[in-house]
């Protein structure tokens, strides 16, 4: 009864003691977020103002690169930090166990049981249950914590993968989503083997051959296993040199996709079409990561001889500009569209090319949206495509009307020599020119 009282009376001022230490920083931290929401506010009004004042005072004509779209969103004004307790629940359990164990010590001890007793197997059983305790209390901490921070990462929740069989489709992970699986791994690991080392030291098991059979092990796998070792030094330097994420897009020589699953050893790409690549780390030479900072999207328009291109310039730098403020994909823009001018010359069409700049994955989206508005936009203005014409001249003495049959054998000689020209033209490279 003494026991059972007491420890309930001590449990009870744990929860209190807990509890009352975390409203305290709730009630700081509730603090410093109103004093950093009210900067941000100021901040987002001040940088809004400058834009507005910016876009007032450019001429119509004026041609500097870009504007970069940094006016803040009420959604992310809004988007503060919330405080969590997470360690709090876990606490409270701990609490309620050492009381228990404390408990279960008092009580054996009022028995005249000397659980401090060298070789006493009750005082091993103790010693034991603290051992499981805290082995228990790690592991549980490692894991809520390392849990809340992939969730404040957008790693447990529902991601958007993107369309199926699309390139660069969806949001990429972190580079804290894509280290702190590993590193949980790891934790796990060797929290588990030191727990089992010392139970089996209490239970006077010789853990000293235990490590001599694992040095031996591990100089022989060492030697037997170069590649493996290779693989995994690779890929530790890989991913802490941040080359890539769980979630980008990636090209390794001749493939390419998205990072699905990330080991120690390898990593899976899942391409686009659907067929899953496994790359152990030490293949890799060379890594193109298609999913950084920013992509640069250029579209190139066919247009008639005839076309003003300055009036095509002023009129894709307004389409720009409204095209910030639409809706669904205004705030994706980084750079707002612009013409880059003639970009090439062909026999039936002149190539004007324009640009716009967002982050990786959203270009293909908002190319959709741009496409659309640009035809709309040349249907209401007058200006039209080109499209693509072959010219055939016939030499003969006299001038005759030709046949159906004779032209049909002229359209396949011209279309026969249009695909020739294209199966030979070189490939264009993945970069060809700002």
């Amino acid at each position: 009864m003494v026991a059972l009282i007491a420890g309930i009376t001590a449990f009870g001022l744990l929860v209190i003691l807990i509890d009352r230490f975390y409203s305290v920083r709730r009630r700081r931290f509730e603090e410093k977020v109103k004093i950093a929401q009210e900067q941000k506010r100021r901040q987002a009004e001040v940088e809004r103002l400058a834009l507005e004042e910016s876009l007032a005072t450019r001429s119509e004509d004026d041609d500097e690169e870009m504007i970069i779209n940094q006016v803040m969103s009420s959604k992310e004004l809004d988007d503060m930090p919330v405080f969590k307790p997470i360690f709090k629940p876990l606490l409270e359990r701990a609490a309620g166990i050492l009381v228990a164990i404390g408990g279960l010590g008092y009580v054996l001890s009022a028995w005249d049981v000397n659980i401090g007793e060298r070789g006493n197997p009750i005082t091993g059983f103790l010693d034991t249950l603290m051992v499981i305790f805290f082995a228990w209390f790690l592991y549980s901490l490692v894991i809520v914590y390392i849990n809340n921070q992939l969730e404040e990462e957008g790693e447990l929740a529902v991601a958007d993968s993107g369309e199926p069989g699309e390139e660069m489709s969806g949001q990429s992970a972190s580079r804290l989503a894509t280290l702190l699986p590993l590193l949980r791994n790891v934790i796990v690991a060797l929290i588990i083997v030191l727990a089992g080392m010392i139970i089996l030291s209490n239970m006077g098991v010789d853990i000293a051959p235990l490590f001599a059979g694992a040095g031996v092990i591990g100089l022989a796998v060492g030697f037997g296993a170069q590649t493996l070792i290779r693989d995994i030094f690779s890929g530790g330097f890989f991913l802490f040199d941040d080359a890539f994420r769980k979630g980008e897009y990636i090209e390794l020589g001749q493939i390419r996709g998205t990072v699905e699953k990330i080991s120690l050893r390898s990593f899976q790409l899942r391409h686009h079409n659907g067929p899953l690549h496994t790359i152990p780390f030490g293949e890799i030479t060379q890594l193109t990561n298609y999913s950084r900072d920013w992509v640069m999207m250029k579209l190139p328009l066919r247009l008639t001889y005839d076309t003003d291109v300055e009036r095509v310039r002023k009129l894709v730098k307004k389409l720009g500009q409204r095209l910030l403020e639409h809706p669904e994909v205004g705030s994706l823009f980084l750079q707002p569209l612009k013409s880059q001018g003639v970009y090439k010359m062909e026999d039936s069409a002149m190539i004007i090319r324009v640009k716009f700049m967002t982050k990786p994955g959203d270009q293909f989206v908002t190319r959709k949206v741009v496409y659309a508005a640009i035809r709309e936009l040349f249907e209401q203005e007058g200006i039209r495509f080109a499209s693509k014409e072959v010219t055939v001249r016939i030499e003969q003495e006299e001038q005759k009307q030709l046949t159906d049959a004779e032209k049909t054998a002229v359209a396949a000689a011209a279309r026969r020599v249009a695909d020739d020209e294209a199966a030979q033209a070189p490939a264009a490279p993945a970069d060809d020119g700002p």
